[in-house]
């Protein structure tokens, strides 16, 4: 290979890398949503001019580089919690950003690889088609890490209006066609170019149009909740030694708003079993029932009868209930094959967890009068899963304990996508934190209030129950799926066709020749 072609190559690759660096300043705390677009248009520019095997690469690249500048936070978790050596944890941080590159790579390398169609039909049709199917794929392959979806990146921009009629996954399709749409537009004839900036721009408006219709109703009257963030060391947290002072500490922040409808303790704000403390237990019954309050609390459960234990949210006040994770993270909560690798993590120091699943269907619980939907830590970023609750739940609750990443972008892109389950659903959801960022969103997807990080805070607001159901909530993701099978059949088609199309061609050039 000549020199001048290494230095190409070299000056492509760079240039895909650094546009799928740069994809990270689409998501919070910047939230500079439309550049995606442009990145994410150098990628699909590169897969127009190269081979599968080219478009592996450039896919790798291009994934890889996102995941480091969007998830460089579980770096701090593994070293700064987990006590991992510094090259180690760097190490893992970045082959968990590579595996997570595999499916921008695999998207590049089947569309090129499967779809011999015409470069215009693989712009508009394929790689989009084969991105968002990717994404999909990446929400329940190994338990699912559906993080920095591309249509995240959109939550207070246009197309956030299509939230609650195609969710998440169809405004990541509606990202990648307007980013195949300026890649046609620098490279189609002038009236091509100007029908595609018609069709992306009315797509976009639309988006923003469609933020005027309400698929929901108030149900009833606003309540008040207070969200209590108790800024907890994480070194402390599971420390015997520091669990009275951690319970007493909690009970003061709360003691001034008793009376408040609904009041929130973040997730294991008591980190000890529910049944090893019935007197703190019960006492915080007695005080939620005394002034009118019921209470949502983060604490574990351990099951008497199985032995299995869970890392469940209780509700008191009004009714006892209990809501126990079903999504659990691999490595933090669970083991994934721990009999083939227990032994190799016990080398590395990284700390296990022994929790249990959570029943897939579980009732929401009231509080405040109205039914409450409920989901700890990331499984606010599991769209399908947060939509099981309803139509019935009139609010979304999640809890959390964001210490584990220290001061990074990570509680703030939680809370992004956050915002974005509120639109899908038009519910208000209520964001209890240890450490921040705690938040209340209302149910148009905007934040209502804010904690500030690192700090004892109550967080108050008024919040407004909502009922019906939005077509996101009625139908789920299965409108986008099924949309994806008609667009295999119609590439499937357009294949046979062209095939045809060179068959006959050969034909003519060989009866000509005889």
């Amino acid at each position: 290979m000549s020199l001048k072609i290494q230095q190409s190559v070299f000056l492509q690759i760079t240039s895909v890398f650094l546009s799928g660096l740069l994809v990270s300043l689409a998501f919070s705390p910047i939230s500079l949503g439309p550049v995606v677009v442009i990145f994410l248009a150098v990628l699909f520019h590169r897969w127009q001019h190269c081979n599968p095997r080219q478009a592996w690469w450039y896919g790798w690249c291009f994934g890889t580089a996102i995941f480091l500048g969007g998830v460089y936070w579980v770096y701090f978790s593994m070293h700064d919690y987990g006590y991992i050596p510094t090259a180690i944890s760097a190490l893992m941080t970045l082959l968990f950003a590579m595996f997570l590159g595999l499916f921008p790579a695999l998207t590049g390398w089947l569309s090129l690889r499967y779809f011999k169609v015409n470069s215009a039909i693989r712009l508009w049709l394929v790689f989009p088609l084969f991105w968002v199917l990717m994404e999909w794929v990446r929400s329940w392959f190994f338990t699912g890490f559906p993080w920095l979806n591309m249509g995240v990146s959109q939550v207070e921009w246009p197309l956030m209006g299509f939230a609650p009629i195609i969710g998440e996954y169809g405004m990541s399709w509606l990202v990648a066609l307007s980013a195949a749409g300026l890649v046609y537009v620098f490279d189609a004839e002038m009236k091509k170019r100007f029908m595609t900036i018609v069709a992306v721009s009315a797509f976009w408006f639309g988006g923003y149009m469609l933020n005027d219709i309400r698929w929901t109703e108030p149900e009833g009257k606003p309540f008040s909740v207070a969200l209590v963030q108790g800024n907890v060391d994480q070194v402390k947290k599971w420390d015997p030694v520091f669990r009275e002072e951690i319970i007493n500490s909690y009970l003061q922040q709360t003691q001034p708003y008793w009376g408040t409808d609904v009041i929130i303790w973040p997730e294991t704000a008591i980190s000890v079993f529910y049944h090893q403390v019935p007197e703190i237990i019960d006492g915080l019954e007695r005080q939620a029932q005394k002034s009118g309050t019921d209470m949502l609390v983060g604490i574990p459960y351990r099951s008497e009868s199985t032995g299995e234990y869970y890392n469940g949210i209780l509700g008191l006040g009004t009714e006892r209930g209990f809501y126990r994770k079903r999504h659990l993270v691999p490595f933090g909560e669970f083991i994934p094959f721990q009999k083939w690798i227990s032994e190799a993590l016990n080398f590395m120091g990284l700390p296990m967890s022994g929790f249990s699943r959570g029943a897939a269907s579980q009732a929401p619980l009231k509080a405040g009068g109205y039914l409450a939907g409920l989901t700890i830590c990331y499984e606010i970023i599991f769209n399908s899963e947060v939509i099981q609750s309803l139509p019935e739940a009139n609010y979304l609750v999640n809890v959390s304990n964001n210490t584990w990443f220290g001061d990074s972008s990570m509680p703030y892109q939680q809370l992004q996508i956050s915002q974005l389950r509120a639109r899908e659903t038009e519910r208000y959801v209520l964001s209890a934190t240890n450490n921040g960022v705690s938040a209340v969103v209302d149910d148009m997807g905007h934040i209502v209030k804010t904690s500030p990080q690192f700090q004892k805070h109550v967080l108050l607001a008024k919040v407004q129950a909502r009922s019906g159901a939005t077509p996101f909530v009625r139908w789920g993701n299965y409108p986008v799926l099924i949309l994806f099978v008609f667009m295999f059949i119609l590439l499937w088609q357009l294949q046979r066709k062209d095939a045809s199309n060179v068959e006959a061609a050969s034909d003519r050039d060989k009866n000509i020749s005889d």
